[in-house]
């Protein structure tokens, strides 16, 4: 696993050779994990990446072209989302004549407006494959018909992102296996893109070792054993097998509206951390007690209280049985009809 974070990419290779490709000769249409949420790929229809003169016939062995599109603009990306009026629409901004054509110049206008992101030899690769009769001017009906195909490329991605949204589980078993630390650095990476009024970055995580989840076991385990010795030492085992552990604060503030803007800030970071650790097959648990709201658990995790509100601890490791061994959670009592209104 890299540095950063994951995403799909998709990569096509050209083949070099002359005339249209052969099975045999045509190269291979990979998705491979590239962990950068910074971008996600958008590449032409995938029936003319190998038939297309103008890509095949290049003078590097193989040429590697991609579109990207950013996550923020990925992430909405679908079949229900992408329109093809809007299409339309920004082809009309850059055709100001409105004769249905624009020319290679402008593609790059189009593109950016419609959020996607590519570089010079990206643009005039795709101008290429547009400009059919090349004369310099790209068709309206050409353009919006590529977009969409496009688009449906994507689409796979933004159910990902829903399946991700709607699939997440609370664990409650862990396997003993250590978590990488590349995994938590991402989900942390996840968790502090939240969205933050006034972008105060009120949140803080901190990672524990053994060391110190053996002294909150212990400090838990002796609250329990006042009232039942046995279960206070099956808890302190319990909590000492959990693999991830990761407390989350929320900087104070002077002002209650901030302050309640940065709690909320914070949580959306926790889904944010949940949703990552998720995508990465990994588990977690969302957890708090009347133990952790004590001077000194927070004295043992080094939160300084009068600075700091104590927001949850994330459990995290590998489920036992694997994600997919997870029931369903409770049905929601209330559905979008519920919870939706609309006003005139």
């Amino acid at each position: 696993m890299t540095d950063t974070t994951t995403t799909s990419k998709l990569i096509y290779h050209a083949s070099a050779q002359k005339g249209p490709p052969t099975c045999s000769q045509t190269k291979y249409i990979q998705i491979q994990t590239n962990r950068s949420k910074q971008d996600m790929f958008i590449l032409p229809a995938v029936s003319f990446l190998f038939t297309s003169p103008s890509l095949t016939h290049v003078n590097r062995p193989h040429s590697i072209h991609t579109l990207n599109l950013p996550t923020h603009a990925a992430t909405s990306t679908s079949l229900h989302v992408v329109s093809e009026e809007h299409a339309m629409e920004v082809f009309h901004l850059i055709d100001a004549d409105d004769s249905g054509h624009i020319c290679l110049d402008e593609l790059s206008s189009v593109l950016q407006l419609l959020d996607i992101n590519a570089s010079s030899e990206e643009v005039s690769a795709l101008a290429k494959y547009l400009d059919t009769d090349a004369d310099g001017e790209i068709c309206e009906d050409e353009f919006v018909d590529w977009y969409m195909d496009a688009a449906a490329i994507v689409a796979s991605e933004t159910n990902a992102v829903r399946s991700a949204l709607l699939g997440r589980r609370t664990v409650n078993n862990f396997d003993m296996t250590p978590v990488p630390d590349e995994v938590l650095k991402s989900a942390v990476e996840a968790a502090i893109a939240a969205p933050n009024h006034k972008l105060t970055e009120p949140w803080r995580f901190v990672q524990l070792g053994q060391e110190t989840i053996s002294k909150i076991a212990e400090l838990n385990a002796q609250d329990i054993s006042k009232k039942d010795p046995e279960k206070g030492a099956k808890k302190k085992k319990r909590w000492e097998s959990i693999p991830g552990w990761c407390v989350i604060t929320c900087a104070k503030s002077d002002d209650d509206i901030q302050q309640e803007e940065d709690l909320m800030a914070t949580a959306c970071a926790v889904q944010n951390f949940q949703l990552s650790m998720w995508a990465d097959g990994v588990g977690t648990k969302w957890t708090s007690g009347p133990i952790t709201r004590t001077a000194e658990f927070a004295d043992i995790c080094g939160i300084d209280l009068e600075k700091e509100k104590f927001v949850g601890c994330l459990w995290y490791g590998f489920a036992s049985g694997g994600l997919g061994s997870l029931e369903k959670g409770p049905m929601r009592r209330k559905n979008v009809d519920d919870v939706l209104s609309s006003l005139p």
